[in-house]
């Protein structure tokens, strides 16, 4: 294996989609249309059905898509189509709540979360408590996701780009479109980034599919066996739902994704965006699951740490064989990197939005509009140097932060979705039960901490068996 997979072609490509970026954000600040803290965040709350689905569609699939799922199917087959039917299921969560919350958040001007939790329950407590596991997701998230692009980074380019150097200058990168754009610069980036995604996932998979040493009809039967195998012996039809109760409820309640449910113009357009965005896990997670099946048979030895650089092994498999292929590589890298900056930029925007509206505004009651409008671009680039520095200096132990994400995350949703489904919760109720589901989570998950093991009561996970006391608490402590 080469030293450097990226070529001069491979890094001039690169170098031109980081430029474009920072054009983007460059137009995105001239075509804003006031100095407001809704128009950073939320872009003036009026987008469109395409642009709604690109922003959704790149937040949504981060570089686990290209890295960890195909890794993970390399291990262990067919199980992760769990992954695909749960992110299915995070659209048909936000059809029961989604276009009510965006008429209410079109009605009272939310920008942040908060705003919706204050203006439906009134309760310091409960905004400090949602805002504390949106805070720690949030960071977690971005740096588990600063820490994938600096080493991808670093092993692309033969350690031309270190570790370190990578994430600052993405980092970098990220910052100027990002404060100067604010979410119209970042949805106007994810339009490219979920293009880049959606392309590099399906031509990869056909490649592997047809050039493979192996060629196309022992692929098929390779994969017809293996799909009969699990849907017949292998299933684990538990621990499958609790995957889909997990990431399809948690995901729908990020910071980022309800945001997204406030910038939408009217609700027909979330339904819109929404239908579409139900078929790609066909058209994006599932090729990834099924590459790293395919590649079994090609490199039947890989690690555990190296199968989570399974494509790109695959890839240069079938670029030695197919010189003229070599620009699937540097698609691929690319898809990767914009995957990894798409996610990245969301989260620590809704970050922002949440220090300036939730904490600076409400305790800062004598600043004017512009005067936040300001502080939230200073916000901007303090938080992107905070996360740089920790991603670079923290341990790799950090990874371990990812698989508390959801579990706790989960807790939130009665807040939102009871929040806006009923009028009959209160503020103390659901207070109390997300108090005692973030308790029984935790406590379950680390008494019974096994990474990529149900190993918790029934094979169910425990922000699984959180959010069913948080929602119990709910519905039985009444007004």
């Amino acid at each position: 294996m080469q030293d450097t997979l990226l070529g001069p072609t491979g890094m001039l490509f690169i170098g031109f989609y980081l430029a474009s970026l920072l054009l983007i954000g460059w137009l995105a600040n001239r075509s804003r249309k006031e100095d407001s803290l809704k128009d950073y965040y939320l872009a003036g709350s009026s987008l469109g059905s395409v642009s709604l689905f690109f922003t959704l569609y790149a937040t949504q699939y981060s570089g686990n898509t290209l890295f960890a799922i195909p890794g993970n199917a390399y291990r262990n087959g067919f199980i992760g189509l769990s992954v695909a039917a749960a992110v299915m299921s995070v659209v048909l969560v936000y059809f029961t709540f989604a276009g009510r919350l965006n008429r209410l958040a079109h009605q009272h001007g939310f920008v942040s979360v908060g705003d919706f939790l204050t203006w439906r329950y009134n309760s310091r407590a409960l905004l400090i408590a949602v805002n504390t596991i949106a805070v720690v997701t949030l960071i977690s998230y971005a740096l588990g996701n600063f820490k994938a692009i600096g080493l991808l980074l670093e092993s692309t380019t033969g350690g031309a780009i270190p570790f370190a150097a990578g994430i600052v200058l993405l980092g970098l990168i990220m910052a100027v479109y990002e404060s100067l754009g604010g979410l119209r610069g970042v949805i106007w980036t994810d339009i490219i980034q979920g293009s880049l995604l959606f392309m590099g996932c399906l031509l990869l998979f056909f490649a592997v599919l047809s050039l493979g040493p192996n060629g196309t009809a022992a692929s098929a039967a390779t994969l017809s066996g293996k799909l009969q195998t699990y849907f017949t012996v292998e299933i684990d039809t538990v621990g499958f739902l609790s995957v889909v109760a997990l990431v399809g409820i948690g995901a729908a309640v990020y910071p980022q994704a309800l945001q997204r449910i406030y910038i939408a113009k009217n609700p027909r357009v979330l339904r819109r965006s929404y239908i579409a965005l139900l078929v790609m896990p066909l058209l994006t997670t599932v090729p990834m699951i099924l590459v790293g099946i395919l590649v079994v048979d090609w490199l039947p030895s890989l690690s555990e740490q190296q199968s989570e650089n399974v494509v790109i092994y695959a890839v240069e498999e079938i670029t030695r064989a197919y010189p003229a292929l070599s620009w699937l590589l540097v698609l691929y890298l690319g898809a990767a990197i914009a995957a990894i900056m798409s996610t990245i930029d969301s989260a620590l925007l809704s970050l922002g939005s949440t220090i300036t509206k939730d904490i600076i505004s409400r305790k800062g009651r004598v600043l004017d509009d512009k005067s936040l409008y300001r502080i939230s671009k200073l916000t901007s680039w303090g938080l992107m140097a905070v996360m740089v520095t920790l991603a670079i200096i923290l341990p790799q132990t950090i990874w371990a932060l990812m698989i508390f994400k959801f579990e706790l995350l989960i807790q939130i949703a009665p807040a939102i979705i009871l929040g806006v489904r009923s009028s009959s919760v209160s503020a103390t109720s659901v207070f109390a039960g997300l108090l005692a589901g973030s308790a029984v989570a935790v406590m379950l998950k680390l008494s019974s901490y096994t990474p990529y093991d149900y190993s918790e009561p029934l094979g169910v996970h425990a922000g699984v068996w959180g959010v069913l006391i948080n929602v119990l608490v709910v519905l039985l402590w009444r007004k």
